[in-house]
C-alpha cells in the first residue's frame, strides 16, 4: 500500500512538472500560435479560441511529452484545428452573416408602394417602351431574349442568325438608348 501511494505521488509530481513545461511552452509560443491561426482563419477571436483548444487537446493527449516535442505538437494541432475550422463552413457562414448585416438597413427599410411611386414607375415604363419601339427590331428582340428569357449571347445569335458580337452590340445599344431616354425625361 505504501508503494502504490508513493508511485501515485511520483506520477502526480511528474504530471505537474509536465504541465508546467507545457504551460511554459504555451506562454512562450502563444503569440506565434495566434498569428498562425489568425492568418489562416482571418479572425482574431476565433484564432485565440483555436489556440486555446489546441492547448487543451495537447495537454490531454500528450501531457507526458517534453518541451520541444510539445511545441511541435501545439503548432501541428493549431494547424489541424484551423483546417477543420475552414472545412466546417464557419468562415462562409460568418461572411454571409456580415453581408446580410451590410444590407440589413436597405432590406429593413424597403420602400413601400405608394401612389407617387406607382406613377413614377408607370411613367418610366412608358418612356422605356417608347424608346424600345423606336429601336431596330433586331435590337429589341435581342434585348427581350436576353433579359426576359435569360438566353446567352450565343443562343440569341443562333436564333437571330447573327454573330454573338452583334448580339452584344445590339443589347448594349438598346440599353444605352433606354438609359438616355430615361435620363432626358429626368
Amino acid at each position: 500500500m505504501l508503494t502504490s501511494t508513493r508511485d501515485a505521488r511520483c506520477r502526480f509530481g511528474a504530471r505537474q512538472e509536465t504541465e508546467g513545461v507545457l504551460q511554459d511552452v504555451f506562454s512562450r509560443q502563444y503569440g506565434q500560435l495566434v498569428r498562425l491561426a489568425r492568418l489562416r482563419v482571418g479572425n482574431a477571436a476565433d484564432a485565440e479560441d483555436l489556440v486555446q483548444d489546441a492547448f487543451v487537446a495537447v495537454q490531454r493527449a500528450y501531457g507526458d511529452r517534453e518541451g520541444e516535442e510539445l511545441r511541435k505538437l501545439l503548432f501541428t494541432t493549431v494547424r489541424n484545428l484551423t483546417v477543420n475550422y475552414l472545412k466546417s463552413g464557419h468562415v462562409r457562414q460568418r461572411r454571409v452573416s456580415s453581408e446580410i448585416r451590410d444590407i440589413q438597413d436597405e432590406v429593413a427599410c424597403g420602400r413601400g408602394v405608394t401612389p407617387e411611386r406607382q406613377l413614377i414607375d408607370s411613367q418610366m415604363l412608358d418612356i422605356a417602351t417608347a424608346v424600345m419601339a423606336a429601336l431596330p427590331e433586331r435590337a429589341t428582340e435581342a434585348l427581350r431574349l436576353h433579359r426576359y428569357e435569360r438566353l446567352t449571347y450565343d443562343e440569341i445569335a443562333k436564333r437571330l442568325s447573327v454573330s454573338p458580337r452583334t448580339v452584344k452590340r445590339d443589347i448594349a445599344g438598346a440599353l444605352a438608348a433606354i438609359a438616355e431616354g430615361l435620363a432626358r425625361a429626368g
